[in-house]
């Protein structure tokens, strides 16, 4: 028998409007692996949940390729591993889950390869991985995170950001809309007048929510210019959900990532009633309160 290697990976949501690939808040939804050597030549994977079960259990898994990069990288060969898999993270739904399964991959690789990787060096790693930090840097620490990755130095700076003192109410549809697909209705430019002008308004919303100014701040977030008016109609629900969220007197309702899913920003005494609202008055969805995650990954070794 060989040491066991179990990870617990929060899931993620992005942008919060106005933070396009900027900002990400880590959510009490997971990734659990637990890794071990294997008895075979090959990688193994049992995925104990069904959306899993749709994943690769050859050497296309993400989860492989990603933690063979890193071994390379590094000039490390790493054994054949056995993974067992269980997710709560929906696939293709805007919640992170590649990110989670992104990170994983490392903590795989700087384990089983004795990389003594330091998380600061995970964060640049699955940063230059996925090309922003908006989902990998809350997965990784817990928290509200803003951050920007330079492409240039292929350097990440991160800044954590108080937990905000609301309640988060994530609705996921039952289909899925892959993160190629939701940017390709982005624009490919915008004019220097709407970049200030977003520009202005993202500022001003982070200082708000780090004043804890949750109106202000969910205001804000309403007024992105970078990419909500433009996927927004790719999310049949949405305008909807937001005005039932607006009745509530929710604070702001935001796509979650590239979408589908969306999230609100919930009053405390009014989230509960909200979400069996909206699980009465849509029958293409599924809405839950979610704690916003403080840990990020949890990562623990059974000796055997």
């Amino acid at each position: 028998m060989s040491d066991i290697l179990e990870l617990t990976i929060p899931a993620s949501t992005a942008n919060l409007g106005v933070g396009f690939d900027s900002i990400g808040m880590a959510l009490d939804k997971f990734l659990f692996l637990s890794v071990q050597k294997s008895n075979s030549a090959n990688w193994e994977y049992d995925f104990l949940d069904e959306a899993s079960k749709s994943l690769p259990a050859d050497e296309t898994n993400f989860i492989y390729q990603v933690a063979q990069q890193v071994a390379q990288k590094y000039n490390v060969t790493l054994p054949a591993l056995h993974i067992t898999m269980r997710s709560e993270i929906p696939l293709a739904r805007g919640l992170g889950s590649s990110a989670s399964a992104l990170v994983g991959a490392i903590y795989i690789a700087n384990y089983f390869g004795n990389i003594q990787l330091s998380k600061y060096e995970i964060l640049q790693l699955a940063t230059e991985i996925e090309g922003h930090p908006d989902n990998v840097a809350p997965t990784i620490y817990g928290g509200l995170i803003a951050g920007y990755y330079n492409d240039i130095t292929n350097k990440t700076s991160v800044a954590h950001i108080d937990i905000p003192d609301v309640d988060i109410v994530v609705t996921i549809p039952f289909y899925e809309l892959r993160t190629v697909e939701s940017r390709k209705a982005l624009p490919s430019h915008l004019s220097h007048n709407e970049a200030v002008k977003s520009s202005a308004i993202s500022n001003t919303m982070i200082c708000a929510l780090a004043q804890h100014n949750y109106d202000l701040a969910g205001e804000l977030m309403q007024q992105d210019g970078f990419h909500e008016p433009y996927r927004q109609p790719l999310i049949k629900e949405f305008a909807d959900i937001k005005a039932i969220a607006q009745e509530f007197q929710a604070y702001a309702t935001v796509i979650s990532g590239a979408g589908p899913s969306i999230l609100t920003f919930s009053r405390k005494e009014k989230s509960g009633a909200l979400v069996r609202h909206l699980n009465k008055q849509f029958s293409t969805c599924h809405s839950e309160l979610v704690d916003i995650n403080k840990t990020g990954v949890l990562e623990r070794i059974i000796y055997e």
